[in-house]
């Protein structure tokens, strides 16, 4: 069987048996393309692959001048796939060794509470400004991911009790708060925009539902017109909500519990950012600070 046949079993795997979100599918996809273009441009086989040709792979990928987070995005994949080829017998079992390079963590850029107020007290820019303002509102108040915003529905909310139902990556499900301020304007947004016959919560113009692109768009707009200098994304927004929870004192299991991340250790790049808090309890506490 080729290579691009064994690939596309692979993606069904991902995609229906593991039921990966589409985004996880398309980058799995495309990093094994990688992989599978390096070896037949060096004429190795998967069953002839070894050690050193992944060495080389790594080599390879460095000078294409890949950073350090994307050789190690790519390996995963190809480890993967690798190992998903031996499981079901296209390949005979044969150890490999897979050496990460070492990825230097970078700590995400957030906002301070001013930053934050500034973007959401942006006058009227657009005729569509009050759908905006409560896409930024719910970014910052339920630390949803973009593409968790975009497949929100209406039937997802729960107005009476303040929360909503997210449905985030691997199909987890997840229960996120909502406070007074979002509701009152989720409500308002939907008595103002034509009915929905998808379900959808946010809209574009033609009344489908709105893409990942119309929302970066949205965040970098309104983040350039409160004149904030940083690089402001939609992740931004989630790496506040989760940052502004912490400083405040909430537990971390429960910051995890609310972001959707599968392990703590994912939360845990949240407790370098409060680094001034922890010194102001430090000083408040210590009997000798």
């Amino acid at each position: 069987m080729d290579k691009e046949n064994l690939i596309e079993k692979f993606i069904n795997h991902v995609s229906i048996e593991k039921n990966l979100s589409p985004n996880t599918v398309d980058a799995y996809r495309n990093d094994i393309l990688k992989f599978k273009n390096f070896l037949e441009n060096k004429n190795i086989s998967l069953n002839k692959l070894g050690s050193e040709d992944i060495t080389s792979f790594i080599i390879f990928l460095k000078k294409k001048n890949y950073s350090s987070t994307s050789i190690v995005r790519i390996l995963s994949g190809v480890r993967n796939f690798y190992k998903f080829l031996i499981a079901r017998g296209y390949i005979k079992n044969k150890e490999i060794y897979i050496e990460t390079p070492k990825v230097e963590k970078k700590l995400p850029e957030v906002l301070s509470k001013e930053e934050v107020q500034k973007i959401l007290s942006v006058d009227k820019i657009s005729r569509k400004h009050i759908r905006n303002l409560a896409i930024l509102e719910l970014f910052y108040s339920s630390g949803l991911r973009v593409s968790e915003l975009c497949n929100l529905k209406i039937e997802d909310i729960n107005f009476d009790e303040g929360f909503i139902k997210i449905k985030g990556k691997g199909g987890r499900e997840r229960i996120s708060l909502l406070n007074k301020e979002t509701v009152e304007l989720l409500k308002k947004y939907l008595n103002e925009r034509k009915p929905s016959v998808n379900g959808y919560l946010f809209l574009n113009n033609q009344g489908k539902k709105i893409s990942r692109q119309s929302i970066w768009k949205i965040v970098k707009k309104y983040a350039k017109y409160a004149g904030i200098e940083k690089n402001v994304k939609p992740h931004t927004l989630r790496h506040t909500f989760a940052t502004h929870l912490l400083s405040e004192g909430l537990d971390l299991r429960v910051v995890q519990e609310l972001l959707g991340h599968k392990s703590i250790a994912t939360t845990e790049i949240y407790t370098h950012l409060d680094r001034k808090k922890i010194k102001e309890l430090y000083k408040k506490f210590h009997p000798r600070a």
